[in-house]
């Protein structure tokens, strides 16, 4: 199926999703689309990890201030921001529930609500040509997309504190250093970088994959026995399930894994 907003190419186990231009689309105009795309490489069994790339612009989806902000401080004016923060509220969890890896990367400039769709992403990858920017707090909204949960477990609450209310961008060194980015990678090795990265997850077990996401997503919320539990009974499952034991032949054989049609209980969330 073809998009107005992005372009999918999937092969190798590998859907790798790009943001076409020009300029910024509103939010609402590639929701629809994006939760279309997202449904069905969810469903999709050939594919095994999903990346999502600044193609022909950034990751830059504006709000729609001039047509929302003749509603504010009046009475039932709120219902347009609403709108578009049950739009955002989607698309997060859209990504954080999604079983399969999803990694974010750019090589370009990020700023306001393309900030919170990139910080989505499980693996946050950037090149070193990428810049990052706050979202602009002078119009007297708050950040949206999970960025007060987020901004703060990478930065910590004072750190997050003045990035928003400086408005400064941060140099791709300085978002890796801040913790905003997992891995800073040369331009120009860009390309072979993610290519390595990309295959080396499509060649781990579902299974494994799901089950990490769940823990580490909810790692904050455990304390030590509750995770050993979750470690163990997440054993059994990665233990009993075809791809693990795929995996482990693989490497008693010194050989690449070759997996098969999954079973229903590997693909389930």
């Amino acid at each position: 199926m073809q998009y107005e907003h992005f372009d999918c190419d999937t092969r190798d186990g590998i859907a790798r999703i790009s943001l076409l231009g020009p300029g910024n689309p509103l939010l609402a105009d590639l929701c629809d689309e994006f939760v279309d795309l997202m449904l069905r490489l969810q469903e999709d069994q050939a594919v095994r990890a999903i990346v999502i790339t600044d193609g022909e612009h950034a990751f830059d989806l504006q709000p729609d201030l001039a047509s929302m902000s003749p509603g504010a401080g009046v009475d039932g004016g709120f219902n347009s921001v609403a709108a578009g923060l049950e739009l955002a509220q989607r698309l997060v969890k859209l990504l954080q529930e999604c079983s399969k890896p999803v990694v974010t990367a750019t090589r370009g400039d990020i700023h306001a609500s393309g900030l919170g769709f990139f910080m989505a992403g499980d693996v946050r990858l950037a090149s070193t040509t990428a810049s990052f920017t706050a979202p602009d707090l002078s119009v007297g909204l708050m950040p949206e997309w999970g960025l007060m949960l987020n901004l703060p477990q990478a930065l910590g609450p004072g750190r997050t504190l003045e990035f928003l209310w400086s408005g400064r961008m941060l140099s791709a060194a300085e978002a890796y250093a801040a913790g905003l980015v997992d891995r800073v990678i040369q331009d120009s090795h860009w390309e072979e970088a993610l290519d390595e990265f990309l295959t080396q997850l499509a060649r781990l077990p579902q299974p494994l994959i799901r089950l990490t996401k769940l823990a580490a997503q909810h790692s904050g919320q455990f304390d030590l026995t509750s995770m050993l539990s979750f470690e163990f009974e997440a054993q059994q499952q990665c233990w009993d399930s075809r791809e693990t034991a795929e995996c482990l032949a693989a490497w008693q054989q010194n050989r690449k894994p070759v997996f098969l049609e999954p079973e229903a209980e590997d693909a389930e969330e």
